[in-house]
């Protein structure tokens, strides 16, 4: 009989800036790639493993959470990351499983994002799983036309040279942006699909919506 493993949820990052975090050394942390993918937990030979699963059906295993029947969930990545190295010489060769590619310090986050690369994921090596973990990737900023408002969900619909990028929740700001507003977002690029990647609304130093008038001024 298999025992089911533990319910396992996408975990919380902090955000650091790519500034910032060039000029940190990370001794004592392990940085892996951050796919660009989708969270997906996977199970074989009694571990559940923890990544990013592509388009493509390749599987990118991050963490492993529970370890040949056991949960190490509390244990220090340290110990998780051996068991998923031993996981790995185990694994079923079938299988289209892969590690992130992993390295140190901010010259391994300058190679991951000079080559393309979406950003890194850090982790202390003591933290046990999903905590203080902390995402680090390149921010973009973009001048989006508000083409839509949705009073119900408090958001915003956005367009940038005529091409459609989604939905962006603004109840916050909801009340100051009407159609037509040119609106600055920060994000991490563009999907292929035009939508903006994990975008928010800009803030000036006082914590107003950069809402660009010179741009709207200029289109008139």
């Amino acid at each position: 009989m298999t025992t089911a493993g533990p319910i396992i949820r996408r975990p919380a990052y902090d955000v650091t800036s790519l500034k910032a975090a060039l000029v940190w050394h990370w001794r004592g942390w392990h940085l892996s790639e951050k796919m660009d993918g989708v969270f997906a937990v996977r199970e074989f030979a009694g571990c559940t493993v923890t990544g990013e699963a592509m388009r493509d059906g390749r599987f990118f295993a991050w963490d492993i959470p529970r370890a040949f029947g056991e949960d190490i969930r509390r244990r220090p990545w340290i110990e998780r990351g051996a068991a998923l190295d031993e996981l790995f010489a185990r694994l079923n060769p079938k299988l289209n499983w892969h590690r992130c590619t992993t390295g140190s310090g901010p010259e391994f986050i300058e190679a991951i994002l000079a080559r393309g690369g979406e950003g890194v994921v850090a982790k202390p090596f003591a933290a046990p799983f999903g905590v203080c973990w902390t995402k680090v990737k390149r921010c973009e900023t973009f001048d989006c036309t508000v083409t839509a408002r949705n009073a119900a969900r408090g958001s915003i619909r956005l367009a940038l040279a005529s091409a459609d990028c989604g939905w962006l929740a603004a109840r916050s700001a909801f009340e100051q942006i009407s159609i037509g507003a040119v609106v600055e977002v920060v994000a991490y690029g563009r999907h292929a699909s035009g939508k903006l990647r994990e975008a928010r609304l800009a803030r000036d130093e006082f914590g107003r919506v950069k809402i660009r008038r010179d741009k709207m001024e200029s289109a008139l």
